[in-house]
């Protein structure tokens, strides 16, 4: 039900007819010839809930560069995503799609959070209009979902991906518009069921009309019929295409120097970044299944529904941790820092250089790289006998702090390079505080799985998932002070 990205007619707006027919046709059944309106409000759900995913497959393949707006603190302490939204470069996975962009990897991650508070929100409004558990299990909706997923691949494929639309979109608009999209129908139908005993086709109508609306919105968009104004223009989502940016400076001539980063380093870096934002995103993703199956279900839930639901639930807590992984190690992993000799501008220079898309990241006069320590805080390091340097590069609005490596030789790096750090040398960590801290979580987890075990309810699990990561914090705290001093 998605408006097709270009149109041959004399008329654009009369496109908009097949689509709007296509949004009628369940309410004229219910209406007129008595079709089943909670069956047909369920499917229209599981539309919005099959969505996330295409949408953030599209914004993979988004060929615009996203706008990232960036403050002094950005540039200061920037995380794994800020960085890797400014990667350039793309790759070819199979020749028959487009390329992809390492870039929009966060935005994909936007679009799976953002999955399971729409999931909670539409699940509980469903509930109170609906016998969600008896509709899901009626054959007809499981055949409409099989249709909802062809349709909707049909839909990229011709739309998106064959009629060139990725080429003139951002990972931003695509996730940005999506999600905005979504979030109005769900208002929508907060609307809708506020009167008490709202019945199936006033749920139905709310679906519609708000269906409707960001159709139209989407399809002038597309289209470029006229200005979009006010609500039309939020709904189609933002419209502020980014300038392209200078590519960095790379002398000509090989380089004097390279070094890799250390690829075993970089991934067991990326599971302790991964194992440590899961703290904060996890538990959320646990409290929205087990909120959404309350609200969807109640006694004598069929088993196939507690079933589906933990499956999807349970991937999206999978899908999660593997975005974060794939963002650390795209970020860090196929660097390949060069030195070259720039005898335009009598300097060398420092270029980071991405092996795996083929191009440079960054480039910086050498006598620009200033306060360089090494990172102490991170495990991998003393465990591999890696390092990795953090240093201030730049001057004025080009100032950015960086983090560079890990490398599997650090003094040899350091010297080649000409960083000026006081040492390279890592101390041991305290084990005994390290043990502590451990200990520590270990009874915090011990606390929450005893406190399930004791009284096993849906209330019980929803205050131990939120209160579990507080009570990981003195164990955090304990951990960090094992690691060595910078004095």
């Amino acid at each position: 039900m998605s408006a097709p990205s270009t149109l041959e007619s004399t008329h654009p707006r009369a496109g908009f007819v097949p689509i709007l027919l296509a949004n009628l046709l369940p309410l004229v059944g219910v209406l007129a010839f008595g079709w089943d309106a909670a069956t047909l409000a369920m499917v229209y759900a599981l539309e919005v809930f099959l969505s996330f995913p295409l949408a953030a497959a599209k914004a993979l393949f988004a060929q615009q560069p996203s706008k990232v707006e960036t403050d002094e603190n950005d540039h200061k302490d920037p995380t794994v995503a800020d960085e890797l939204k400014e990667r350039r470069g793309s790759a070819q996975l199979v020749p028959w799609l487009p390329p992809i962009y390492p870039r929009n990897v966060p935005f994909v991650s936007t679009v799976f959070t953002g999955f399971a508070w729409v999931a909670v929100a539409v699940g509980s409004i469903l509930s109170t209009a609906i016998p969600v558990a008896d509709v899901l299990t009626r054959p007809e909706v499981l055949v409409s979902i099989l249709a909802l997923v062809a349709a909707s691949a049909a839909d990229g494929w011709f739309d998106y991906i064959r009629g060139g639309r990725y080429e003139a979109v951002s990972a931003y608009e695509v996730a940005e518009t999506h999600v905005g999209q979504t979030l109005f129908v769900v208002f929508v139908l907060m609307l809708v069921t506020i009167p008490e005993d709202v019945s199936g086709v006033a749920l139905l109508v709310g679906f519609v009309a708000a269906k409707v609306l960001v159709e139209w919105a989407s399809f002038r968009a597309a289209h470029r019929d006229g200005g979009p104004n006010r609500i039309l223009g939020w709904l189609a989502g933002p419209d502020d295409p980014t300038e392209p940016t200078e590519p960095p400076i790379v002398p000509d001539g090989e380089p004097t120097a390279r070094f890799s980063t250390d690829n075993t380093a970089v991934r067991y870096t990326a599971v302790q970044h991964t194992l440590f934002r899961s703290l904060f995103f996890a538990p959320w993703i646990v409290i929205s299944w087990v909120v959404l199956l309350a609200v969807f279900t109640g006694d004598g839930t069929p088993l196939s529904v507690v079933v589906a639901t933990a499956v999807a639930f349970g991937s999206l807590l999978l899908l999660q941790p593997a975005v974060e992984f794939l963002k650390f190690v795209l970020r860090y992993g196929p660097l390949e820092y060069r030195r070259y000799e720039d005898d335009d501008r009598d300097e060398d220079r420092l270029v980071a250089y991405d092996t795996w898309v083929d191009e440079p990241q960054w480039s910086v006069p050498l006598h620009e790289v200033r306060d360089v320590t090494v990172v102490r805080d991170n495990l991998p390091d003393h465990l591999l006998d890696t390092r990795t340097f953090a240093a201030t590069v730049g001057w004025g609005d080009d100032e950015f702090e960086r983090d560079i490596g890990p490398v599997s030789d650090g003094e040899a790096f350091a010297t080649t390079f000409d960083l000026l750090v006081r040492s390279t040398e890592l101390e041991p960590i305290d084990r005994r505080l390290a043990g502590a801290a451990v200990a520590l979580a270990g009874c915090a987890v011990l606390g929450f799985v005893l406190a399930v075990a004791a009284t096993p309810s849906v209330g019980t699990v929803i205050q131990g998932v939120y209160i579990l990561p507080f009570a990981l914090v003195p164990a955090w705290g304990l951990w960090r002070l094992a690691y060595p001093s910078a004095e």
